[in-house]
């Protein structure tokens, strides 16, 4: 696979991880701890897509009081300094794709971009390229691109595509009919059941001058006040009047060239939580993973992880431990979306564990 030069990289890298306190910090996000392997989940992300996208060609937005670890975790990737979109408070996705769009449409009319999260895990990289080259064709057809995982189970934590194969100017394609949000537990079921839906994953992929128009058509507004405006100064000055907004609801919903290109086999996680990490690491016969100094009796389906002391567990089933220096977390494995809502009281209460 060579690199194309005309498809850039654009890497969302602003997000606070609050599901995955008590590791994931507001002076540490989820995206730059080592969670699986050597490398954090945003250099993983930087090195999956290297062998399609030149380092010159990728575009990280992040937010400014991460940019000294943006700066450290991206020295081994040749991205030049101004390719580090700094937004100054989180606005959700249209305002930081928005952003990057334009600035690179400058640059190069005929580009491609292909969005990520930085903060996801893929663990067979050569299946992921297959889809990536598959969904840039696609978006050379104008189409607006999104990577949607088949499903393995009915998940409620995910937002789901619907979908519909049909045929366009003579070549098969998946057009999404619906965006849904995250489901019941009985609807997921009947989503896996009739094959007609897909996770959606947050990775898309489209040239800059149609989602631009697309922008322009529905967040006019949003359009208008980027348009031009990259340096740094004037994006401080209009920043905190643009809404907060997810591309899926501004643009992805009223659009009406949106395709699917699905994702299977790729080993795909959004580790949006401890429990979807649990999900896709190895366990041993009992369904356990341990990680750290861990002694064990009678515990099944649990998820225990030591950063320094001893953890001695007894007859745990589906549980979560995460001991860290400044805190613990225990939590039944089916509850650790609310971790969440841990986070929102510590903020309230002023607690620094945050």
């Amino acid at each position: 696979m060579s690199v194309d030069k005309d498809v850039y990289a654009v890497v969302l890298a602003g997000g606070s991880g609050t599901r995955f306190w008590p590791m994931s910090r507001e002076s540490r996000p989820k995206q730059f701890l080592n969670i699986v392997g050597a490398a954090s989940l945003f250099q993983d992300t930087l090195k999956r897509i290297k062998p399609k996208i030149a380092g010159a060609n990728i575009f990280i937005v992040t937010n400014a009081v991460y940019r000294k670890q943006v700066g450290q975790q991206t020295a081994a990737y040749q991205i030049p300094k101004t390719n580090i979109l700094l937004e100054p408070q989180g606005k959700n996705t249209a305002p930081a794709i928005c952003w990057a769009a334009w600035k690179i449409h400058q640059i190069n009319p005929d580009a491609v971009l292909a969005v990520f999260p930085s903060d996801h895990l893929i663990l067979h990289q050569g299946n992921f390229l297959k889809v990536l080259e598959e969904a840039l064709v696609l978006a050379r057809r104008e189409y607006l691109v999104t990577l949607g995982i088949v499903p393995t189970r009915p998940e409620t934590g995910y937002g789901y595509l619907k979908i519909r194969k049909t045929t366009s100017r003579g070549r098969k394609v998946v057009k999404v009919e619906k965006f849904i949000e995250k489901p019941s537990l009985e609807k997921a079921r009947q989503f896996v059941r009739q094959k007609r839906y897909l996770w959606n994953s947050g990775m898309f992929i489209w040239k800059s001058a149609v989602v631009l128009k697309e922008f322009e058509r529905h967040l006019p507004e949003m359009c208008r006040v980027l348009r031009g405006r990259t340096a740094l100064a004037q994006i401080r000055k209009i920043w905190p009047q643009l809404p907060n907004i997810s591309i899926d609801y501004g643009i992805l919903e009223k659009a009406d060239n949106v395709a699917a290109v699905p994702a299977k086999d790729i080993g795909w996680s959004d580790v949006g939580s401890w429990e979807a990490l649990a999900d896709v690491l190895p366990k041993d016969k009992n369904r356990n993973y341990f990680k750290g100094d861990v002694i064990s009796l009678d515990c099944a389906g649990s998820f225990v992880w030591g950063e320094k002391r001893l953890i001695a567990a007894v007859g745990l089933e589906d549980l979560i431990v995460i001991d860290t220096p400044e805190a613990v977390l225990v939590c039944k494995k089916d509850m650790s979306q609310r971790i969440r809502e841990i986070v929102s009281a510590l903020k309230k209460n002023q607690r620094t564990e945050i």
